[in-house]
């Protein structure tokens, strides 16, 4: 009777003079499809184990899914023409898990998921915020199978920081979503006074464009790189001497830092979005509050948590204030200073027509996540080698 099946297929699609437009049939294991034909001939099943077919009169079709499968139906009408569907049985129970499924497929692509004998088998390498997602899921459908392997501690994810200092022209900070009231030093946002912001990846074009018109100075562009929940720190500046009396007169200098230092710690949230601490601070010489010729330190700090999409900008800025330009005359070296001196010799940052800003974009690296893990899987497979052919006298690392 197979064999009779076979060759009728085989018969039916060499024979098609013309066909209906190809249609497809989705079905969950154990559901019923009732379609209306128009003078049906014949069916042809292609794999009958997958789902049954009947016809009832010549333009009543019923179809019923046995199994999870792909397999498909030919229709032969009376006027000669062949209808082709393909029929696609899922093993999901209802609708809502295959909803599911959809969006685990659509939010974990390195998942990949099955469906055997009406279990859902789900496999892959997940990091823990991903996972305790999955384990939600997991919890309303007690038949899925998981085999999932989480990131050894060497295949942390590599997250890159690109830094970007700039000094923009303050009437085009706008352009940036910034405003600065007269009474105000610092940023204001739509809803709440603040020092951050975060941003699309297209405010890197609008950087980009008042860069090419003069509207904006790159001062400093590092690039960091830190593994998720690690720590990046970005440094420039220097040391002045400062005279210091000790036992029995005797004199000692002692030096004191003063400059620009970011320090960032960013952390993999899953899903392409990342956790980034951020601690700024500078430190400018003050000679206001100097004691004995020894000038005192201005130093501002602000530090927040920003959670962002992966390739998104953060926006820092009111760190410095234009007063402390004119102050720098006062220490010649101050302008010898990267970044900070600069700014200081600028003549629109003195006229406060310039603030400056920085710009923090954290990226997932996945390039070096994936050369680690062929690193790895390139030692299990030789590890795995010398254990099966027993082999002696090897050195590891070889």
């Amino acid at each position: 009777m197979r064999l009779i099946k076979h060759v009728l297929l085989g018969l039916l699609i060499m024979s098609r003079p013309a066909a209906a437009e190809d249609s497809t049939i989705e079905l969950a294991v154990g559901k019923t499809r009732v379609i209306t034909m128009h003078e049906v001939t014949d069916i042809v099943i292609g794999d009958d184990n997958v789902a049954q077919v009947q016809l009832l009169g010549a333009d009543t079709l019923i179809i019923k899914a046995l199994k999870p499968g792909v397999t498909e139906l030919l229709l032969r009408l009376s006027n000669g023409l062949t209808e082709r569907i393909e029929v696609t049985i899922n093993g999901f129970k209802n609708e809502s898990e295959q909803t599911q499924l959809n969006w685990i497929k659509a939010n974990m692509p390195g998942l990949s998921i099955t469906v055997t004998e009406g279990i859902v088998i789900i496999a892959g390498e997940l990091n823990e915020a991903d996972h305790q997602l999955l384990l939600n899921h997991a919890q309303r459908n007690p038949d899925w199978l998981l085999q999932i392997t989480r990131p050894e501690a060497s295949l942390a994810q590599m997250i890159e920081l690109e830094v970007k200092i700039l000094e923009v022209k303050r009437h085009h900070l706008k352009n940036l979503g910034l405003s600065w009231p007269s009474a105000i030093n610092g940023p204001l946002v739509t809803r709440d006074v603040g020092q951050w912001l975060s941003f699309p990846v297209a405010m890197q074009s609008t950087i980009n464009l008042l860069e090419q018109s003069g509207s904006a100075k790159v001062l400093a562009e590092p690039k960091l790189t830190a593994a998720s929940g690690g720590q990046a720190e970005f440094l420039v500046g220097g040391e002045f001497p400062v005279p210091q009396v000790v036992a029995q007169g005797l004199q000692d200098v002692d030096f004191r830092e003063y400059g620009i230092t970011l320090t960032m710690s960013p952390e993999d949230l899953g899903q392409q979005r990342i956790a980034t601490s951020i601690k700024a601070e500078i430190s400018t010489i003050d000679p206001a509050t100097s004691v004995n010729g020894i000038p005192g330190m201005l130093t501002r700090r602000v530090s927040s948590m920003i959670t962002a999409a992966s390739g998104e900008s953060i926006v820092l800025s009111g760190l410095i204030s234009h007063e402390q330009s004119y102050q720098a005359d006062v220490f010649p070296f101050l302008h010898q200073v990267p970044i900070v001196g600069r700014l200081f010799t600028s003549k629109e940052f003195r006229d406060a027509e310039t603030e400056l800003v920085v710009v923090v974009t954290p990226r997932l690296n996945e390039q070096i996540k994936r050369q680690s893990q062929r690193h790895i899987a390139a030692q299990r497979a030789i590890h795995e080698f010398r254990e099966q052919a027993s082999c002696v006298g090897l050195i590891d690392g070889y």
